[in-house]
């Protein structure tokens, strides 16, 4: 099947059986770009999740997807359809079509609370709270988009204030909080606090996770008895992440989690953050770190970059080296 053919072969399957409209299916080819700054932050979005790679004009090609969930909500796919195409020469074009079927049967039922337009647009915190979160981003690749929203930076990275409509299990859908917001929730000059509820939210939806060599499985951070000879590998480290895999950066951030990391490592520890997922603990100034984090800079099918420089943990914080 040649690349043409593949891409009538998923629009026409996603069509029949998935209940997507010819017209609600648009293909972007690489090298578009557009003078709509919506589209342009959209373009640049695509380019670091699909490419890892920085870039006014799509990086490779881009099929999109909509489709009402209800009278409301309306959810949007996109396929990076050239990767899919290549991957689909290994695992067969059904198998590939495959991967574009999961995510929808997600994005069918994500357990959106479909109040969440009124609660946005209310004049209640106490309602909007339960729904935030912090995500991770790299804040020189997402700098534009992250305009007017509410954020902190640390280091190359920064925590970005979402609101949560959903949680699928292998993903989450989201939405940026823009500053302009607060003033309506009567919040305005209370980022702190904001941002603090919005993480204490983050902790208790998803939380800390590592994996414990002797009980063969993952475990709950916070709560476990864990050692530092139960968790590190043989190279002396150990990813601490969130059990759905989803944004697991922040998990270091959470209340108690670099307090009793140094209670185990015996005191101050070097980080790397791999990608917006994962974290590589380390000893403080192991040798390893610089090598982990020359590899974090960079995306991969592990997660989007986050940041490629190494941290250290210790009472005065979390910060760079």
């Amino acid at each position: 099947m040649t690349y043409p053919e593949f891409i009538e072969y998923i629009k026409k399957r996603a069509a029949e059986e998935l209940s997507y409209s010819p017209e609600s299916m648009e293909y972007y080819p690489e090298g578009y770009t557009s003078d709509d700054p919506k589209k342009l932050e959209w373009i640049m979005d695509c380019n670091i999740k699909y490419t890892g790679k920085k870039g006014i004009s799509l990086l490779t090609d881009i099929l999109t997807l909509e489709r009402p969930l209800n009278d409301k909500i309306k959810t949007f796919h996109r396929v990076a359809v050239k990767l899919l195409y290549e991957d689909a020469q290994t695992i067969g074009d059904d198998a590939a079509f495959g991967k574009i079927r999961e995510i929808a049967e997600e994005l069918d039922d994500p357990g959106i609370d479909h109040s969440f337009a009124d609660r946005r647009s209310g004049s209640s915190y106490d309602a909007i709270r339960p729904q935030l979160i912090l995500r991770p981003l790299n804040y020189g690749l997402h700098i534009r988009e992250l305009n007017g929203c509410v954020y902190k930076r640390r280091g190359d990275l920064c925590l970005v204030l979402y609101q949560l409509l959903g949680n699928a299990g292998k993903s989450v859908v989201s939405s940026k909080i823009k500053r302009s917001e607060l003033k309506n929730w009567d919040m305005e000059g209370k980022e702190e606090q904001v941002m603090n509820d919005a993480l204490e939210n983050t902790a208790r939806l998803f939380p800390a996770c590592v994996y414990n060599k002797k009980e063969d499985k993952e475990v709950d951070f916070l709560s476990s008895d864990i050692t530092k000879e139960d968790m590190m590998d043989a190279f002396g480290g150990t990813l601490l992440s969130t059990f759905a895999n989803i944004n697991g950066a922040v998990a270091l951030f959470y209340p108690g989690v670099a307090e009793k990391m140094m209670k185990i490592m015996g005191g101050a520890f070097s980080a790397v953050f791999m990608n917006i997922n994962d974290v590589m603990i380390l000893r403080k100034n192991d040798p390893n770190a610089r090598r982990f984090a020359q590899a974090a800079g960079t995306s991969s099918k592990m997660g989007e970059m986050l940041s490629n420089k190494c941290y250290i943990c210790d009472e005065k914080g979390i910060r760079t080296v």
